[in-house]
């Protein structure tokens, strides 16, 4: 090879490498369409050329990350991919957890308290659902836990409520599929089917007192794949003031 000559890049030989690539590459998990949408849209090595896996359908994908999968399995190489929140990501397995922290210089992170753990299921199996519910269910004011769990990032503002004074209501995120491992909130009802998923059979509704939570410091602050939690300063009532509405996003495509 000459001076002037550069290097050629060895062409993908197969599917399966490049959505294995796409997959190990990206910020959250995968879905099928997107990685499909990234095939169809990305030119070939020449000028003006369509590449090799333009046309690839959903279910060739489907196959590929299928046999991704098996191969990690077989190898046992600490690695998994997983479909979360309608899409695919490669994590490491739970049992390799404590030398990957130690490499990361990171400690064990908290749980959750019970309380924001049953505020999270609440809402989680009854979303849409606004605060005043929330309360009527529990039986304690919610404010803090609400305002812990949006810093989390586990749950969002996904509209207003037709009662008087158009309250927020509150639902899951992305982020809560992504660290609970769900594929979707369909699985809910695998994990309970005594709690599903419909307004058809309300919770029961603890007594109302005059009790409230804990403060949000005394919540776990972290978990694991949420960030860290900054202190709060203003009630739940001031960030629902100043919280910018955005839709609850459609479901991804398996």
């Amino acid at each position: 090879m000459s001076d002037n000559e550069e290097p050629q890049t060895p062409a993908a030989r197969s599917l399966r490498q490049v959505v294995g690539a796409l997959v190990f590459s990206g910020k959250t998990a995968l879905s099928v369409e997107t990685i499909r949408k990234c095939l169809a849209e990305t030119p070939g090595a020449d000028e003006g050329s369509l590449s090799p896996f333009a046309t690839v359908a959903p279910r060739d994908i489907r196959d590929a990350l299928a046999d991704i999968q098996k191969d990690l399995d077989r190898l046992d190489l600490g690695m998994e991919l997983r479909e979360v929140a309608g899409g695919y990501r490669f994590q490491t397995q739970p049992g390799c957890g404590a030398w990957v922290r130690g490499l990361l210089k990171q400690e064990r992170p908290n749980r959750l308290s019970r309380p924001a753990l049953e505020t999270l299921a609440i809402i989680a199996y009854r979303q849409p659902i606004a605060k005043s519910e929330l309360e009527g269910i529990r039986g304690v004011t919610v404010d803090h836990i609400i305002r812990a769990l949006m810093e989390m990032h586990l749950i969002r503002i996904v509209g207003r409520s037709e009662l008087p004074g158009r309250p927020f209501l509150y639902g899951t995120t992305p982020s809560f599929l992504e660290h609970f491992g769900l594929k979707s909130l369909d699985e809910l009802n695998e994990l309970d089917p005594t709690l599903q998923r419909s307004k058809s059979s309300p919770l029961p509704r603890r007594p109302k007192t005059a009790k409230t939570e804990e403060p949000v410091e005394e919540i776990a602050e972290k978990t694991t794949g949420a960030p860290e939690t900054a202190a709060a300063e203003n009630t739940v009532e001031e960030a629902e003031a100043t919280a910018e509405f955005t839709p609850e996003p459609s479901a991804p495509e398996h």
